[in-house]
């Protein structure tokens, strides 16, 4: 009987990370390239009213990584921020650095940014130029986040 009950909970877990896979990889199909249109669209308001546009591209852009945040969410990931109040200065101008490792750590980064008020529409992202040319590449050229080239240690001479 243990057997039978270890063997369909493994199945159940199969399945729900093949559920998973499939909701992400659904989310990249029609969330990009919605974003995408819709920006095309306005672009006319972009040269005419920019201050209009970047409000509206800042909400898209906001859902757009509501949805990366979901990604957490559906992992069974619970986010605990510690540390100072970032309320107090959110309407001001502000430089934040995250000592971010791996793709892995965006979604948790969007989690956490998600839930303010006014930061996911203005935050900009510094990049490896890399970047620019996967899936999101397109998303954050529209945005205007900054790509650098990043240059090996041996590369750079004194």
């Amino acid at each position: 009987m243990y057997i039978l009950c270890r063997i369909i909970n493994n199945i159940v877990t199969l399945l729900k990370c093949v559920a998973r896979t499939a909701f992400v990889i659904l989310n990249n199909v029609y969330c990009i390239p919605t974003y995408v249109v819709w920006m095309m669209l306005l672009f006319p308001v972009k040269i005419y009213q920019p201050q209009v546009y970047w409000r509206i591209e800042g909400l898209f852009f906001h859902w757009l990584l509501a949805m990366v945040s979901m990604w957490t969410w559906s992992a069974g990931y619970d986010i605990i921020e510690q540390g100072d109040d970032i309320q107090k200065i959110i309407s001001e101008k502000t430089l934040v650095i995250a000592n971010h490792q791996s793709t892995g750590d965006v979604p948790i980064l969007m989690t956490t940014f998600n839930a303010k008020p006014n930061v996911l529409p203005n935050l900009m992202w510094i990049m490896d130029r890399v970047f620019k040319f996967t899936n999101f590449g397109i998303v954050s050229v529209l945005h205007q986040d900054f790509f650098i080239s990043s240059v090996s240690a041996n590369k750079v001479s004194l």
